[in-house]
């Protein structure tokens, strides 16, 4: 008899025996190995689905093998967490009807139609998986006698002020430190795209060489050729007393000229971080093939040290060429502007522990070359995975944040600091059932007394993003990837929104902007505009039928040079054919308003407009009123109402109301501040709208909000300039005007397209008396 092999299998068989006898005990449901053995029900076919193959019991196929705890492919202990594969498929497509559920105006601020429809759309999914709104729990950074002096993201809302304001010249930096969970930009790509919305892009910020992981995007790394060799904080044998807070190095061994590219499009200086050495080579900056710079690496200290270099303009390429022994940290890409930042650094496996593995001295350098206006750390899920292994200890988890915490505030003492609890995660029992990891909510409290003591906020995600379970939802919605850690790209993306608007909601309250309904899209098109659209569907079907005929009213087409010439070309280009019969002319008087047109020139414009009919009247005031600072809000309601009226009635036409553009004013001391009135027009124009029977359409939510004068003044080329629009800004709004049109055309065209069908499928059905509706009695 084979002793060894006799014993190992009565071991097998008593701890089988031992699992069976605790599931069925009266413990605790997470003290059972197999928690559904004690369902309700009969025993017999759990225990045959456990024990028998899956394919005599009818079950699906098994899983690969996994980590019991983790559900993780099984990989040697200490190894960092792997990244999931990347979405091979299409991104889950965004809702096709409009979304149920509307955010707060402050929420939406500074956002572009488009990012306000995704916005909304991820509401609609926060909705439906049960995440929350959570606040920001600002914290103190400098407490006072008699109170908080200053809460812990102070700095940072200070910076996007001076943004804000057009004061500052320098770009407000977010260098964001984390793990897995962000090594491919996710979660952090959407924080990033809304930040530099609202605020202003101030180029892509710090790049990798090359990606540091096996897996995962590359969209914050540059692509690498043959020859360099990578040392991580993160490997089993890091390098010691050696990185900075960046934690990769990508080194030449002396031996051929590695090289490395990135796209540079937009930006004007690079920026590399490197370590010197004395036996250092050079590295040779080239734009677009063309060179620009050697910088020479020798030196008789190794330290950590920076290089800028400035970028023609149009540059589309940066690439760098090596020649010896050097040792590179990453390249940052600025566009030289006033305008957000935003740093991702995600490590696979990273913990507080592991950042605190860099040497001090280099991450102090690194950090406050960076000179960031907010660090956010993002760890503690893997500390979670280490607890629930008991592999770790609470007090060792608290040490490490601690300390790292400390090691911000030292390095960069004028920054804010904000710290985020993990996401929930699920483990698979051995029953093959699905319970919450354990540790999540223990490390997530840990981190919140951390950063309260350590003066930082703390945004608390794993409430955001459902509480203790939240995985377990998300998993089936296809929300979150099988190892039962990771958010896939969408369930990633509701995670960016919800900081995003924690963020917004947080900055509106400390500083509180122009608080305003102005909201985005073609408002009541399908009622006010449906005589129009049918103009468009009788011309698109070539049908025979009269042209279409728009005729815009306002002041002069200073403020939008080239808008009305643009909103008739986009019309004809997409159009065809038929957009040939489609007119857009202005009647524009210098230095009218919505007053002066209840005046004596309206019974010019009623003759002029009687004779020539038109089916569409677009009513453009309300910029110059913004700027009358005794403008009241009911007289012009009031008047404006009654011109459309008289005009309407002269006509027969239809009607849409243009709201203005955002509109700023510069004081003796060069801020920016919105036209007096501007507020009051906002609020207003909407109401005249609907009183008059008329679509409406906000150009400033168009633009993207509250001082959006300000990011299209900084684009390139420039869109306008604080009070107009350039002729390329007009464009651009004549196009977003065209597709918000078009896309109520469209509305309407499947909503006659239903209707025919209902009429189709009840054809030759009993009619069935039913009392007469507003519409039957007015014929409708």
């Amino acid at each position: 008899m084979n002793f060894k092999a006799t014993s190992t299998g009565w071991t097998i068989v008593l701890t089988g025996a031992l699992a069976l006898g605790l599931s069925f005990a009266p413990l605790p449901e997470s003290l059972r190995p197999i928690p559904r053995l004690r369902q309700e029900g009969p025993v017999a076919p759990r225990l045959a689905a456990l024990f028998l193959p899956r394919i005599l019991t009818g079950g699906p196929a098994a899983a690969p093998p996994q980590d019991v705890l983790t559900a993780a492919p099984v990989a040697a202990p200490g190894t960092p967490d792997a990244l999931p594969p990347e979405e091979d498929e299409a991104p889950e497509p965004e809702e096709a009807e409009a979304p149920s559920v509307m955010a707060p105006p402050s929420d939406l601020e500074g956002l572009g139609a488009l990012t306000r429809a995704r916005a909304l759309s991820l509401e609609s999914l926060r909705e439906r998986v049960a995440s929350q709104h959570v606040d920001i729990e600002l914290g103190c950074r400098r407490p006072g006698p008699s109170g908080c002096e200053e809460n812990g993201l102070a700095p940072f809302f200070r910076a996007l002020s001076a943004l804000r304001e057009d004061t500052r010249r320098s770009p407000v930096r977010v260098v964001h430190l984390g793990d897995s969970l962000i090594a491919s930009d996710h979660i952090t790509d959407v924080i990033r795209d809304r930040l530099q919305e609202r605020h202003g892009s101030g180029g892509k910020g710090l790049l990798y060489i090359d990606r540091p992981t096996g897996a995962g995007r590359t969209v914050r790394a540059g692509t690498a050729s043959e020859g360099w060799q990578i040392t991580r904080i993160i490997d089993r044998n890091y390098p010691k007393e050696r990185l900075g807070f960046t934690g990769v190095a990508f080194a030449s061994t002396g031996q051929g000229s590695p090289s490395a590219r990135f796209p540079a499009e937009g930006a004007r200086t690079a920026e590399l971080f490197f370590q010197t050495q004395p036996q250092g080579g050079t590295v040779m900056f080239s734009a677009d093939g063309k060179p620009l710079q050697r910088l020479l690496t020798h030196f008789e200290s190794p330290q950590m040290a920076f290089a800028r270099v400035a970028l023609p303009e149009g540059t589309q390429t940066l690439s760098l060429h090596t020649t010896g022994k050097v040792e590179l940290h990453g390249v940052s890409m600025e566009s030289g502007q006033p305008g957000i930042v935003y740093d991702t650094i995600g490590l696979p496996g990273a913990t507080a522990e592991v950042f605190l593995r860099a040497k001090r001295e280099a991450f102090r350098a690194q950090l406050r070359h960076r000179k960031p206006s907010l660090v956010v750390l993002m760890v503690g899920g893997n500390e979670a995975f280490y607890l629930s292994r008991d592999r770790t200890k609470p007090e060792d988890i608290r040490a490490s944040a601690v300390e790292l915490v400390k090691w911000v505030r030292e390095s960069v003492p004028d920054s804010a600091c904000l710290v985020m609890s993990p996401l929930d995660a699920a483990v698979r029992t051995m029953g093959g059932e699905l319970v919450p990891r354990r540790g999540t909510q223990e490390v997530g409290r840990i981190l919140r007394e951390v950063a309260r003591d350590g003066g930082c906020a703390f945004w608390d995600s794993l409430a955001a993003m459902g509480g203790e379970g939240a995985a377990i939802r998300w998993l089936p919605l296809k929300l979150l990837n099988e190892d039962l850690v990771h958010p896939r790209a969408r369930g990633s993306d509701l995670m960016g929104h919800l900081f995003d608007f924690a963020l917004q909601r947080a900055y509106a309250r400390q500083h509180p902007h122009l608080q305003v309904e102005d909201p985005a899209g073609l408002l009541d098109s399908g009622t006010s505009l449906r005589s129009t659209f049918a103009r468009l569907r009788a011309m698109e079907d070539a049908k025979e039928g009269e042209p279409l005929d728009i005729v815009q009213l306002g002041p002069s087409d200073r403020p939008l040079p080239g808008f009305s010439r643009a909103v008739q070309g986009a019309l004809a280009k997409r159009s065809g054919a038929a957009g040939q019969g489609i007119t857009y002319d202005t009647l524009e008087t210098p230095g009218a308003t919505a007053l002066t047109l209840n005046g004596p020139e309206l019974e010019t414009l009623e003759a002029q407009l009687a004779t020539r009919k038109p089916q569409l009247l677009v009513f453009r005031y309300g910029a110059l009123e913004a700027g009358e600072p005794s403008l009241e809000p009911e007289v012009l309601h009031k008047e404006y109402t009654a011109a459309i009226s008289r005009l309407r009635a002269a006509t027969g036409a239809e009607c849409l109301l243009f709201g203005p553009t955002d509109s700023l004013q510069q004081d003796t001391q060069g801020r920016w501040t919105e036209a007096p009135a501007l507020e009051r027009v906002l609020s207003t124009l909407p109401g005249v709208a609907r009183d008059a029977g008329c679509a409406y359409w906000s150009a400033r939510a168009a633009m993207g909000g509250e001082r959006s004068m300000l990011r299209w003044q900084r684009a390139m080329p420039a869109l306008g300039d604080g009070a107009q629009l350039t002729p390329e800004g007009a464009e651009r709004l004549a196009s977003a005007f065209v597709k918000e049109l078009l896309a109520g055309y469209d509305a309407s065209k499947a909503t006659s397209a239903e209707a025919g069908q209902a009429r189709v499928q009840t054809k030759g059905t009993l009619p069935v008396p039913a009392a007469p509706t507003a519409h039957a009695a007015e014929g409708g």
